[in-house]
């Protein structure tokens, strides 16, 4: 694979805020909400602090409504009801970790993140909300992913499609979501000093440089699988899929950019002018009685995205599974476990795990050494078939 071009541009400069204690009323603020200084942060300190539990209750309420990510609802009208789509089918996936009608989620809300400093464990959600979101109307959702959706499952180009198609719709809708909730992050700073102030309108204003960033490669993405699937063309969609010898104790639904392959040669770098970056789809589901592994993703044969789906078929049959789920904890929250799995674990893993989890965030750098198998064991699983296209 020839270098890909990201690794050797120049990172992209960074518009930092300057905070100012005083400015005028009318003038722009200075944390960029828009607002004039008079409506925002004038005496912000002397304001009444906001209830970070109450702000994510109404960004809950607001990202319910949702919408369908169908590319043609004028030639293919949207049914009038939205529903919560499952990124993981509900049937044979989800259904197949659960215990007591639930999973192990590692997305953890506003409390959970503040009770444990950071760090939070997994927490159980029931089955019927377990990987869902408002991303399809019901007409849509069901049409689309019916030959995803049974009991068995063939390997091929076209399930491989709508199984990355899913994902992709997915990651779009969680990159919206951050941006919305952006605004609200913003009155965060309500009766801190001044000195807090800046601080967490910087955080802010880094972090919504990085979103827009994401929003704007998930509207590329969304857009190349939109013309795939009003076309039918599948040419430039290239796939692996594996299949395991017993359902894995985990499922998830996710896009990423491959940032390294799964020995840790770097493959692409984030941040950096001038380079489209490639993307990949990973979905994790269980069928008849053993799990499937599916990456997929559009771009060039000898791309970032082929490395490292080459990367991984050369790590041995029976080392395969322990490597997804390494690569599950580092690339995706939209992740569900077996809740007698997670437990059973030595706690020294939970707590590995755990770091995995905040990999890539504003908490913790990725690096190439996370991706390198160091030969735990955690599941006991073989490949058992690859197909690729």
């Amino acid at each position: 694979m020839p270098a890909h071009p990201s690794l050797t541009a120049s990172p992209v400069k960074g518009d930092l805020i300057t905070p100012l204690e005083t400015m005028g009323r009318n003038e722009p603020c200075w944390c960029r909400s828009g607002l004039k200084y008079k409506k925002c942060h004038l005496d912000r300190e002397k304001q009444a602090p906001v209830n970070i539990f109450e702000v994510e209750t109404r960004l809950i309420a607001q990202l319910r409504e949702g919408y369908c990510s169908h590319p043609d609802p004028s030639s293919d009208p949207c049914s009038p009801k939205i529903t919560k789509a499952h990124t993981v089918q509900k049937k044979g996936g989800i259904t197949a970790i659960a215990e007591a009608g639930h999973v192990l989620t590692v997305k953890p809300t506003m409390k959970d993140m503040i009770e444990s400093e950071g760090h939070p464990s997994p927490r159980k959600i029931g089955i019927n909300k377990a990987s869902v979101f408002p991303g399809f109307c019901n007409k849509h959702d069901t049409a689309l992913f019916k030959p995803i959706e049974g009991k068995a499952l063939s390997l091929n180009k076209d399930t491989a499609f709508l199984f990355s198609y899913r994902a992709i719709a997915y990651e779009r809708f969680a990159k919206e979501a951050q941006f919305k909730a952006i605004a609200a992050q913003r009155e965060m700073d309500r009766g801190q000093s001044f000195f807090h102030q800046g601080l967490i309108q910087t955080h802010l204003n880094v972090f919504a440089a990085g979103v827009q960033v994401g929003r704007r490669d998930m509207d590329r993405w969304k857009a190349q699988f939109d013309a795939r699937l009003l076309s039918g063309c599948r040419d430039d969609f290239h796939f692996l899929a594996v299949r395991f010898d017993t359902v894995l104790p985990i499922v998830a639904s996710s896009a990423f950019h491959p940032e390294f392959d799964v020995q840790g040669n770097p493959l692409q770098r984030l941040g950096r002018d001038g380079a489209d970056l490639d993307h990949i789809a990973l979905n994790v589901t269980a069928f008849d009685g053993q799990t499937i592994m599916v990456l997929g993703w559009i771009g060039n044969a000898d791309g970032p995205a082929q490395a490292f789906a080459d990367s991984f078929m050369k790590v041995a049959q029976d080392r395969k599974a322990d490597v997804l789920v390494r690569l599950l904890f580092l690339q995706t929250d939209n992740l569900f476990l077996r809740p007698r799995w997670w437990d059973a674990l030595p706690s020294t893993q939970r707590h590995v795990f755990k770091n995995m989890i905040l990999s890539g965030s504003t908490m913790q750098a990725r690096s190439a050494g996370e991706y390198v198998d160091e030969g735990t064991s955690v599941v006991a699983a073989a490949a058992i078939e690859t197909v690729s296209g």
